[in-house]
């Protein structure tokens, strides 16, 4: 007697693609979540990189007295927690900076009206405009300064 064989794939053939397509799937979701994150990121530090160039020259500005008061509102006790600012004006006096936060109208006033939140903070140093420094406030992983976001 003689045996038709018939030609398909066996049972174990198809639970070993199927695994195979499922490890494929999970790599590239993981890879792609990441490209995502490490875009956001670059975008948030474009952004403070861009408002400290504008803080700069407002702060020079300041100085010179071109112009009587510098950009941005008062920010509260709660964000200055959030930021840690303390910290970080420590050894400056009072009249040696000034902390504001930038809402949409002070972004597009320094023509940065590319930045549509209203999350970044600003830290001027009246003293020496260059270590102005920029806050963000919903944080990167538990980082909010541009300092802190670059050494990621």
């Amino acid at each position: 007697m003689r045996l038709n064989k018939e030609k398909g794939i066996t049972l174990i053939a198809l639970i070993i693609t199927v695994i195979l397509m499922l490890i494929l799937v999970g790599v590239g979701i993981d890879y792609g979540s990441d490209s995502i994150n490490k875009a956001k990121l670059e975008d948030i530090k474009t952004d403070m990189i861009s408002i400290k160039t504008r803080a700069k020259i407002v702060v020079e500005q300041y100085n010179f007295k071109d112009i009587d008061a510098l950009v941005g509102s008062e920010i509260t006790d709660a964000e200055k927690d959030i930021l840690n600012i303390d910290e970080k004006i420590e050894g400056l006096e009072e009249d040696e900076y000034e902390i504001l936060k930038w809402s949409s109208q002070d972004l597009a006033g320094q023509n940065l009206s590319a930045i549509e939140e209203e999350k970044y903070v600003v830290l001027y140093n009246l003293k020496d405009p260059n270590e102005c420094e920029v806050y963000y406030l919903d944080g990167y992983e538990g980082n909010y300064s541009l300092s802190e976001l670059q050494d990621l």
